[in-house]
């Protein structure tokens, strides 16, 4: 919720603060950039001082950051605490990731975390839709009040029942943490996931911030008709969350990125058509059922790649994944003043497309079954 929030209200603090809105946009990469470049130093402190104590801290401090965003006085100032919460949210679902990798097998880690990830996304899906509806009655601070109200509540609840670990603290150890990250590295495999989902998240989340305003040149809709668009995406993850233990009996995880590729690439190309609200809705969800198809198949392949440091493996996962969502908005704001939103979406369209195939043929090459 606190990392995409702002996606459909940035109309509104481009009208407060008088400022354009492919700027405001970025608010989303304030967020997403600190968050991916926290991540190689944060890994290796969840795998030194416990997974669980790391969440409960960074959940504590995400709450306070965004309570400063409701209050911010300025545009500047309001960037600069974006930051301060990406960093935060940096120590909250990345290492929750790695914790889940520890805690279930591997035969049913795959529905393990897509329930996690469900989670997640029921979060970015009220998110979204609230915002646009909070924010016609209470402005946009507001809609970043009650968020940082929720994240209080997360931070109370982390701190009393998230089971402690039951492995002492180790001192944070810079050759430890740099072989961990060999050791990652050395699977080739590694640079192929991390690859994939840094071209997932430019193509996908970097066309978010822009939905609303589109919508609104077309006369589409508000803040509201925005919000439940941009929802659809979290909806189209939820709905693959509940479908995802029937699907894995009858596709393999190769199948299951090769399909999503396909089915998200097409669905982002047919938000060009931008045709009413309700269709964009449509191809939203449609977009977030294949980017959760391909992505929980590739997050899964990721828990093998070092079992022994798998914190330091979702730092970089997560690292490539929000480096991606950090500098889609840009990619997009240059690509759609230059060449309008229709081809930009196809050619995101085409690049996720890629991936999945991709993704599907290079994993399996270098698996260690593979001849």
């Amino acid at each position: 919720m606190a990392g995409r929030i702002v996606d459909p209200l940035v109309t509104a603090i481009a009208v407060d603060f008088a400022a354009p809105v492919a700027i405001v946009a970025l608010l989303a990469s304030a967020y997403t950039m600190p968050f991916s470049f926290s991540q190689p130093l944060l890994g290796p402190v969840g795998d030194a001082l416990g997974k669980s104590l790391l969440i409960r801290i960074s959940i504590a401090v995400l709450a306070v950051c965004l309570l400063a965003c409701a209050l911010a006085p300025n545009l500047t100032s309001l960037f600069w605490f974006r930051i301060f919460a990406g960093i935060a949210g940096a120590g909250i679902l990345p290492i929750s990731f790695a914790l889940i990798g520890d805690t279930f097998a591997l035969a049913v880690r795959q529905v393990a975390l897509s329930r996690f990830l469900g989670a997640t996304l029921i979060g970015q899906l009220v998110g979204a839709s609230a915002a646009g509806i909070i924010a016609e009655m209470i402005g946009w601070r507001g809609v970043l009040g009650l968020c940082a109200g929720l994240a209080c509540l997360a931070a109370l609840v982390g701190w009393m029942w998230l089971p402690r670990s039951e492995q002492p603290s180790q001192p944070i150890n810079i050759p430890d943490a740099i072989s961990r990250y060999r050791l990652v590295l050395r699977n080739p495999r590694s640079y192929v996931c991390f690859s994939a989902v840094c071209l997932e998240g430019a193509a996908i989340y970097g066309v978010t911030p822009f939905i609303g305003n589109v919508m609104q040149e077309n006369q589409l809709g508000g803040l509201r008709e925005a919000g439940f668009a941009i929802a659809g995406l979290g909806l189209g993850g939820l709905l693959y969350t509940i479908m995802v233990p029937v699907i894995l009996k009858f596709a393999t995880r190769p199948q299951m990125m090769r399909a999503g590729g396909i089915l998200a690439g097409l669905a982002l190309m047919s938000l060009g058509l931008t045709i009413s609200w309700v269709g964009t809705a449509v191809s939203m969800i449609a977009l977030g059922i294949g980017f959760f198809l391909m992505h929980n198949s590739i997050q899964t392949e990721v828990t093998e790649l070092a079992p022994s440091a798998r914190a330091s493996c979702f730092a970089l996962h997560a690292f490539s994944f929000y480096m991606g969502q950090s500098v889609g908005p840009m990619i997009y704001g240059v690509s759609i003043h230059s060449i309008g939103f229709g081809a930009s979406v196809i050619t995101g369209g085409c690049v996720l497309i890629a991936v999945g195939i991709g993704a599907n043929i290079l994993i399996s090459r270098f698996s260690p079954t593979a001849p």
